[in-house]
């Protein structure tokens, strides 16, 4: 009895620590600092989006499945039994007691020719596959879009929240210098008044920015499933200098909604030849054996036919499924028109608004350096009764909002940069390794 407790504590004990490992896997540690590949590769296990675009690259090959089915014979079996009451009459043709008859065999029909519509068919489920499997990978290249913006916009608040708690720091010390001096009459009323009026609005606007702290969590947390309260690893730098507009421009063929409207193109024309078909003649081999039948001894187990079927006329219904066939293969071609020009125009608003990140950057750095040093210089000079307690004020907010401006502008510029590399389908090599993980 103590062996099967122990047996038994001791499979709960796997149990339950199999049960852990699948609620809580090792990057979802709350001590541990995730990084973007590591929210996306969450992220590519939770897609509703991924998992329903899977399932329409599985609904394709079942259709090309069946369209190679059409190509191959058909084999069928069938089994008759009539049954008439009274007396009946025999193949011969005499009077027979027997009132049961019955028939087995088994049928064979192979097609030989449907106009080539047939093959045709088989390419456009191939080409629709294809498409299929390439609109999943673009979905999965619009996910880490959504994360990359989800991430670098949490840390980007989150960095915000801190320039303002430093901010409310240094009003705190100076308006504790500030009652220092009223104490000795060295400063008025008045100075303190106005600088802690200063840091109550700035207060209030810390609470605006907690506000969309507690979204942007609550953004990464819906498209990843793991918790609001992880903490994320900001140790990828901003590039220095990217590359041509032409050079990204270059690589839009390779985007995968591009492919897929290519396949689209491919697939629609391949329905035109399908519809084309209906007007040529249709050969079938159809062969018949028979196990048991009634008349078998006179007309043999077996037979061999060749069926040919030659459409006269239809009432235009050929006609008019070869006129939707075209149309539909211009409108794809129209519709790959668009996808192409949408995504040059998507390439080249984001690489400018890189740019334009970079550019703002550097400059803001330049700002943010001067507004740090004017701070400290009218604190000192204050000291001295060279400048007012407006001149310092009006320094600290010029040099916390520059701050604040640069770290925006920082995290926006790896937003963006993101979006650009996901623009030319880059990541599709780390979405594939992380699905196969």
């Amino acid at each position: 009895m103590q062996g099967h407790i122990k047996f038994l504590r001791r499979n709960l004990m796997c149990l339950a620590f199999l049960f852990s490992s699948l609620l809580f896997p090792t990057y979802l540690r709350a001590d541990q600092s995730l990084t973007l590949k590591d929210c996306f590769k969450a992220a590519l296990k939770r897609s509703e989006v991924l998992a329903t675009q899977q399932e329409l690259v599985i609904q394709a090959e079942e259709n090309y499945h069946r369209a190679w089915a059409a190509i191959l014979p058909a084999i069928n079996g069938s089994y008759s039994y009539f049954h008439q009451s009274g007396s009946g009459f025999s193949g011969s043709g005499n009077t027979s007691s027997s009132s049961g008859q019955q028939t087995l065999g088994l049928s064979a029909d192979q097609p030989l020719f449907r106009g080539f519509s047939d093959f045709a068919a088989v390419h456009e489920e191939k080409s629709f596959i294809k498409a299929q499997e390439q609109a999943r990978q673009w979905a999965g290249m619009q996910l880490y879009r959504d994360v990359a913006s989800a991430f670098y916009g949490r840390l980007s608040i989150q960095k915000d929240l801190n320039v303002l708690d430093n901010e409310l720091g240094l009003y705190q010390k100076r308006i504790k210098e500030l009652q220092s001096r009223l104490n000795i009459g060295r400063s008025r009323i008045t100075e303190v008044l106005t600088d802690q009026a200063a840091q109550a609005i700035l207060k209030a606007q810390r609470e605006q920015v907690v506000g969309q702290w507690e979204v942007s969590k609550e953004v990464l947390s819906f498209l990843t499933g793991l918790d609001q309260d992880i903490q994320l690893d900001d140790t990828d730098d901003v590039p220095s200098n990217i590359g041509t507009l032409d050079s990204y421009q270059a690589q839009v063929n390779a985007r995968p909604d591009i492919i897929a409207a290519q396949k689209n193109v491919d697939a629609y024309a391949s329905n035109v030849s399908v519809a084309k078909g209906g007007y040529l003649p249709a050969v079938d081999l159809i062969s018949d054996y028979y196990g048991d039948r009634p008349d078998r001894a006179a007309n043999g187990a077996w037979d061999v036919e060749i069926a040919v079927t030659l459409p006269i006329f239809t009432g235009g219904t050929i006609s008019s499924k070869v006129k939707t066939a075209e149309s539909l293969k211009r409108q794809s071609e129209i519709q790959y028109s668009q996808v192409k020009r949408l995504a040059l125009e998507d390439i080249r608003s984001l690489y400018h608004n890189l740019k334009a990140d970079l550019s703002q950057m550097a400059a803001l750095e330049e700002a943010f350096d001067i507004s740090e040093r004017n701070y400290k210089a009218n604190a000192q000079d204050y000291e001295y009764n060279l400048v007012t307690n407006l001149d310092v004020l009006q320094a600290l907010t010029a040099y916390q909002d520059t701050q604040r401006s640069l770290e925006k502008i920082r995290y926006q510029a790896k937003i963006d940069v993101n979006l650009l590399e996901a623009s030319v389908a880059h990541q599709l090599s780390l979405m594939e390794d992380l699905e196969n993980q």
